[in-house]
């Protein structure tokens, strides 16, 4: 202690107790490691948005087959499926979660900051031993200013610190945040809106194989039976060998055509495989049509111009369009408030004791409001006005081209199940004119009255017929989906 000083104070027990909480809650303890596997792969129900995704997780990450994925899959059980575990929609779910941090984030810089600190110093520097001395309230009258003794100084205190003013610039970054967390919100609806009509699509797909496959068998059981016939004739000599020959070909056809059918199902159950995230390669099986039902009923705008109207205000891509720009327009106004200057406020109220131990006894204040304002920064602010007008400007350019791909892609869907109902007319009436001649050729060509050339062309005219009637009534149901889909009705889907 320099001469002259006070004597000691004991430190109270108290104090000693307040100083080990401290350094406990400081960090002298060792480093705490999170629990492997306790987030990252679910989200707890009790949020907003959060999902629920099965515990059993497979090689790579992706989830494997559990018992909440049925054997035979209904559109309904899809959806539900594909909402619960898709990848994408998890990835979505997670941005807006982030988003909503840096909302959260922004949003905390306009609330004052209260902080602890507390040290412990051993010095012998002349400045430093007498100014702790002062602010322990223990310099005497005979201190040496030149030759102090070492000391052992405790301090500890509270500071506050409150940004009063920046210019604005902080509100408007906290305004660009929450435009930028809706826009996170509305592209995890429009993620939603794809992927169910991207279930509902390979469903269609798969459910237009079957039909195709059956129409396919219906074929290949016709062809086979006529060659049978045939080659009895030819045996007999009846008929001519061309005529065999013909048919077999036609026969070889069919096959190939199954086939090509079969692989057609094949990569529809792989592709909804994908979109389920099911890691099980044991093969899907669609529930009938009607036995689970689809999507139900969708209430869609009896006029292309009422379909445009509701696309602009609840297409999930138009609302993003829109919460980016406004993010822009908030940053960019920001920038150009770089150059005012800032205001803060400070306070601590802090203790010293030149023992170690603390005493508040006499504790020391101090409270300061400053100006500050920078007037060169080498250019920085000006380059980054620079930037947010070119931001803006994009924005507003993605703006104006989202509403008009919106508006292009619901004349498109609406057309396109304007089309899907007329061939859907057109192809009933051939199927049923195709079949009634079949089955008149088929007559008059085991009677002889008819050549083989006549029996396929009959036979390819029902089977074209037939194919064409099963693509147009799945066109018209995915022409429905899509329309739903162009206007941002299927976001909202609860299976």
């Amino acid at each position: 202690m320099p001469s002259g000083t006070h004597p000691r104070r004991a430190w109270p027990p108290a104090g000693r107790a307040a100083l080990v909480l401290f350094s406990l809650a400081s960090g002298c303890r060792g480093p705490v490691h999170d629990r492997p596997g306790t987030h990252g792969d679910s989200a707890s129900p009790a949020h907003p948005g959060a999902e629920v995704v099965p515990s059993a997780v497979g090689r790579k990450g992706r989830a494997a087959r559990g018992p909440d994925l049925p054997q035979v899959l209904g559109v309904r059980d899809a959806v539900r499926i594909a909402l619960e575990r898709n990848p994408d929609l998890r990835t979505a779910r997670a941005r807006l979660e982030a988003a909503r941090a840096g909302r959260a984030a922004a949003a905390a810089v306009l609330w004052p900051r209260l902080s602890l600190d507390a040290g412990l110093l051993h010095s012998n520097a002349p400045s430093t031993v007498l100014f702790k001395t002062i602010d322990a309230h223990e310099l005497g009258a005979n201190a040496d200013f030149n030759s102090p003794d070492a000391i052992e100084s405790t301090e500890a205190g509270l500071a506050l610190s409150w940004n009063l003013w920046n210019g604005g610039r902080d509100v408007l970054l906290r305004d660009a945040a929450e435009q930028g967390a809706l826009a996170r919100g509305e592209t995890l609806r429009a993620v939603r809106n794809g992927l169910v009509m991207s279930v509902i699509g390979a469903c269609l797909d798969a459910r237009a194989a079957e039909e195709l496959l059956s129409a396919d068998e219906a074929s290949l059981r016709s062809v086979t039976a006529q060659l049978e016939d045939v080659r009895a004739r030819v045996a007999q000599g009846a008929a001519l060998r061309s005529d065999q020959l013909s048919l077999e070909v036609r026969l070889a056809e069919a096959r190939e055509r199954r086939l090509r059918t079969q692989l057609a199902r094949r990569l529809a159950l792989a592709n909804l495989r994908g979109l389920l995230a099911w890691d099980s390669m044991g093969e899907l099986v669609l529930a009938p049509v009607g036995a689970e039902g689809d999507l139900g009923p969708l209430d869609l705008p009896a006029t292309l111009a009422e379909a445009l109207d509701v696309a602009r205000a609840e297409r999930p891509e138009a609302r993003v369009a829109e919460s980016e720009h406004q993010r822009a327009r908030l940053e960019l106004a920001a920038a150009r408030r770089a150059w005012l200057p800032r205001l803060e406020f400070a306070l601590r109220w802090y203790g010293v004791e030149n023992d170690v131990g603390l005493d508040f006894g006499e504790p020391n204040t101090t409270a300061a409001l400053g100006l500050s304002w920078s007037l060169f920064e080498g250019g920085a602010r000006r380059a980054a006005l620079a930037r947010a007008r070119a931001q803006a400007a994009e924005a507003a350019a993605q703006g104006a081209g989202v509403e008009s791909g919106v508006a292009l892609e619901v004349e498109t869907a609406w057309l396109r199940r304007e089309e899907a109902r007329a061939r859907v007319e057109v192809a009933a009436q051939a199927v049923g004119a195709s079949q009634e001649g079949l089955e008149l050729v088929e007559k008059q060509f085991k009677a002889g009255s008819a050549t083989v050339t006549r029996f396929l062309e009959a036979e390819s005219g029902r089977t074209a017929a037939e194919a064409s009637l099963i693509r147009s009534r799945i066109d018209l149901e995915r022409s429905r989906i899509e329309l739903a889909r162009a206007i941002g009705l299927l976001s909202e889907v609860q299976p």
